[in-house]
């Protein structure tokens, strides 16, 4: 089969940008290339040129770029092209002030249409549809006979800054007809964000933009008519007066007073910080002395224990409003998903939420997706191997440290951050009885919260970014993996990546996270967003420290990426899909060019999962 994998990001980057769908994306093509499919990459949304002549952003086109996986798979390795210019930009979050551009872009879909007419796709498999429109599955439908697949990886469709999270920190249950998105969260401009995109990529080609226009002008002002050399000299004295004035405003701070205006001495000129209020030297440590910080309220929409429930825990009143453009931005996203051949949910979760919102239940399956992490566990097994079995009959107090562990990426909806503050909220004889690690990119923005409670913990380790292949040897010997998200997490790859190496999870009772964690069979799990509910638990695997080594008796590999790219293939041909269980007995992981290895029990087997 010739099939189309569509992502915005690059498909040779990985999770290092486009975050676990790109590496999905990666593990999913390598599979089908083995399979003996022809693959194709599709992206865009990122890239934008300038065409010189104007200094403007340049047309939307496609461009092909070197075949990827060559070396790997020799001629037959992934095509690869890229949408530049496209309309509509990536991600989403920068598209976020054009709702309606996700709908129709009638240039992207031209270009879409004219690229799916000349591949002729037996199959296109939506991976995401930022960077390109509701139209261009419209546009592939008319110019080929592709079967079309889509996955819900995020929520984005339904969504356009995709966490289904009111000002990122409340769960939206009501947009009330798209008005609650239209005052969601601060926007960014597109136009300044393509300008960016732009100087980027013209200083990556050694290019001076501005040099550029100073040429263009010059030019124009030679070939010009008197009149306009003589307007182009007034304009230009006026710049360069005002060039010279803005030079002595730098080099002079504050505001000339005129002592011949009483009130330019006497009247108030407070600093212009803003919200932020005055930020010049130590004055906002000295702010912060005199206005204490004070705890946000118990009911705080940040501090708002978070429930599984699809819907509100009110019901809320029909919305009176007309519909703008979110809301026909949502409408369409749910009929183009309704129209696909498939759509396939990450975790039964995601199945239920999309039902809810209006996908056609009769198009979508669950399906969770395969890893990679198996094969690199296989790579190196003895990396991954259990911590030391408690001691019997010892009380807590005497046992050794428990050992928690989170790695990913520290934003605010990975819930690092909750982690911090149950931690605060945990006596001294708790604490000293955590051996706690973190790696996480972008980690250092909140490590200063675990510098603070280092000398109260048993031992803390704190690193930032790792690579995909680190991961077995950081799990070795661990107790628990935390995954304390605090939105409606889909399916997070940590959890797969935790158990592969025969490691429990401790995790939010949120999204997709139950799918595949039973409390007190192959993990823990807790309230969503509560801290004190994660102190209790964190109290409750200290205290119990036999609990905690009997979950790993019950922990399974994930799917594997060589089993998914088998099972998805049969999707692409037609066929449906099982029905999806969580694993609850013994089960065998294969992976290619390598022996069947059983999960057995972490006490008979150092290896986990291979």
């Amino acid at each position: 089969m010739r099939i189309v994998l569509v992502n915005w990001a690059r498909i040779w980057d990985g999770a290092s940008y486009g975050g676990g769908v790109n590496q999905y994306c990666q593990a999913l093509a390598i599979e089908l290339l083995r399979n003996g499919h022809e693959v194709i990459s599709l992206f865009g949304g990122t890239t934008f040129v300038r065409d010189h002549a104007t200094g403007k952003v340049g047309k939307c086109h496609v461009r092909r770029h070197d075949d990827w996986l060559t070396e790997f798979h020799g001629a037959g390795g992934v095509k690869v092209f890229e949408v530049v210019n496209s309309p509509v930009m990536a991600p989403s979050i920068v598209q976020y002030e054009d709702p309606m551009g996700e709908v129709s872009a009638p240039e992207l879909e031209e270009q879409v249409a004219k690229l799916f007419a000349a591949l002729k796709p037996d199959v296109v498999h939506w991976n995401n549809i930022e960077g390109f429109s509701v139209g261009c599955i419209a546009a592939a439908r008319r110019v080929c006979a592709a079967k079309h697949v889509f996955s819900l990886h995020n929520y984005h469709t339904i969504c356009p800054q995709v966490y289904l999270m009111q000002g990122h920190r409340q769960t939206c249950y009501d947009f009330d007809n798209g008005h609650n998105c239209a005052k969601c969260i601060e926007v960014k401009s597109r136009d300044s964000e393509r300008e960016r995109h732009m100087l980027a990529y013209d200083k990556s080609k050694g290019v001076d933009p501005h040099a550029v226009d100073h040429a263009r002008h010059a030019w124009l002002g030679a070939i010009g008519t008197i009149k306009r050399s003589v307007w182009g000299l007034v304009e230009y004295r006026r710049a360069k007066a005002h060039q010279e004035r803005i030079k002595r405003e730098l080099h002079a701070p504050g505001v000339l007073v005129d002592f011949q205006e009483v009130s330019s001495v006497s009247k108030a000129m407070p600093p212009k910080g803003g919200d932020k209020g005055d930020q010049r030297g130590k004055t906002p440590h000295l702010m912060a002395e005199l206005n204490p910080w004070k705890p946000p309220a118990p009911d705080a929409p940040e501090l708002r224990p978070l429930t599984n429930s699809i819907e509100p825990p009110t019901p809320i009143a029909p919305s009176t409003k007309a519909p703008n453009e979110y809301a026909k931005r949502r409408a369409a996203m749910v009929g183009m998903l309704s129209s696909c051949d498939r759509v396939l949910a990450v975790s039964d979760f995601v199945r239920r939420k999309f039902v809810s919102m209006g996908v056609d239940e009769r198009v979508i399956r669950t399906m969770p997706i395969g890893s990679r992490i198996n094969r690199v566990i296989a790579l190196k097994p003895d990396l991954v191997f259990p911590p030391p079995m408690p001691e019997a009959g010892v009380a807590w107090p005497k046992q050794r440290p428990l050992r928690l562990h989170f790695m990913g990426y520290n934003n605010y909806y990975k819930g690092l951050h909750v982690v911090a503050d149950a931690l605060e909220m945990m006596g001294p004889e708790h604490l000293r009885q955590i051996d706690l690690s973190i790696v996480a990119l972008e980690g250092h923005r909140i490590e200063w919260m675990f510098r603070r409670l280092e000398p109260r913990l048993a031992r803390l380790t704190f690193r930032g970014e790792y690579n995909y292949h680190d991961i077995p040897w950081m799990l070795g010997g661990k107790d628990l993996t935390l995954v304390p998200s605090v939105w409606w997490d889909n399916a997070p790859q940590t959890v797969f990546e935790s158990m592969a190496c025969g490691v429990p999870v401790l995790g939010a009772d949120i999204g997709g996270i139950p799918d595949f964690v039973r409390h007190r069979h192959n993990g823990l799990l807790f309230t969503a967003n509560s801290r004190e509910s994660l102190k209790k638990t964190i109290i409750e695997a200290i205290e119990d420290p036999h609990m905690v080594w009997g979950l790993r008796e019950h922990v399974r590999p994930p799917k594997s990426i060589e089993e998914h790219a088998i099972e998805i293939a049969r999707v692409y041909q037609g066929g449906e899909v099982e029905a999806y269980e969580p694993p609850s007995t013994l089960v065998e992981c294969r992976v290619r060019g390598g022996p069947a290895v059983r999960a057995g029990s972490a006490a008979s087997s150092g290896s986990r999962a291979s």
